[in-house]
């Protein structure tokens, strides 16, 4: 059993695991890729997305259709920071290349209320920053020297209301009628930690993974369970997952005209359950793909990855 697929209907799947995560556990946040506001003279005419638990790559190709040359901003937002007890896994070594040579990046921090209000020039004015902003998290009082936050940023617990997000933003020039090439890779951000029992993992991702009976099987099946003095010691399944945003893709030109996922485990033996529209075709013992024209993504992916424990 190597990879299963449910097509779901109505609401995109949340982003993000609501299981409670163990301290030996890391948090995961939702992957994603480069974003603009739509864009309705630029064309993706190519994106090939590859996903690893190890990096994600994806490689596009944009055709300005206008008669204009056009200068837009465009951003890769990472993910939301996460403030808690748990271990946070973040994306890593961001890289990006513009008709093959390396693009230089502009650093930014944005914070925005639940209402995607953005407040990061009011935040800034206050003195406060990420490390404030932690402080404050972690123990609850206002750092020595500032001022107080508005009580409209705070929940009704006292806690923040608002994320802080980091940005690389450049400005992209489409010449009229050229294709520009431009690809990123990255380490992803995994929600993942000690090996778990196979119940608990159908428990939390029957639905953001989309695992069918078979799928609850092939878990149960690399369940690990060792004699110990006796007696039956369940050391579970090894475990790890995914979230990717697909569905920025809609702000450009149209469909994308030419689509390609390819999905590669570590191992043969390993195990992948995750919610896509699409049909993928394994074409070796680690990798499976799915390809098409005219391609409109419409929900994101959330990938879950399985293999049977090794103490040796």
């Amino acid at each position: 059993m190597s990879i299963h697929i449910r097509a779901l209907m109505g609401s995109l799947l949340a982003l993000m695991s609501t299981a409670a995560f163990a301290n030996d556990s890391s948090f995961g946040d939702a992957n994603g890729s480069i974003t603009l506001k739509y864009q309705p003279h630029i064309s993706m005419d190519k994106e090939s997305l590859f996903i690893s638990e190890a990096e994600v790559r994806v490689d596009y190709l944009f055709t300005n259709t206008s008669s204009q040359e056009l200068t837009v901003p465009i951003a890769f937002p990472m993910p939301p920071m996460f403030f808690g007890s748990a271990d946070h896994s973040s994306i890593d070594n961001f890289t990006l290349k513009v008709n093959g040579k390396n693009q230089p990046t502009e650093h930014r921090l944005v914070a925005q209320l639940a209402d995607k209000t953005d407040i990061t020039a009011e935040l800034k004015n206050l003195g406060w920053g990420v490390d404030e902003v932690a402080y404050f998290a972690e123990y609850g009082e206002v750092p020595k020297g500032k001022p107080a936050l508005p009580k409209e940023w705070l929940d009704e617990d006292q806690q923040i209301a608002f994320t802080l997000s980091d940005y690389f933003v450049w400005q992209q020039t489409f010449p009229a009628g050229k294709t520009v090439a431009i690809s990123h890779s990255y380490t992803p951000s995994l929600s993942t930690g000690v090996p778990d029992t196979a119940s608990s993992i159908i428990d939390t991702y029957t639905e953001l993974a989309c695992l069918d009976e078979s799928a609850k099987q092939g878990i149960r099946k690399r369940n690990l369970i060792v004699k110990q003095d006796g007696e039956d010691v369940e050391y579970g399944v090894e475990w790890s997952h995914l979230s990717y945003i697909l569905v920025t893709a809609n702000n450009w030109q149209g469909a994308i005209k030419d689509f390609k996922l390819t999905i590669k485990k570590s191992q043969p033996t390993d195990l992948i359950s995750l919610c896509f529209d699409g049909e993928l075709k394994k074409t070796d013992p680690l990798t499976f793909e799915f390809q098409q024209k005219q391609f409109t993504p419409t929900q994101d992916l959330s990938i879950l990855f399985i293999r049977k424990p090794n103490f040796e």
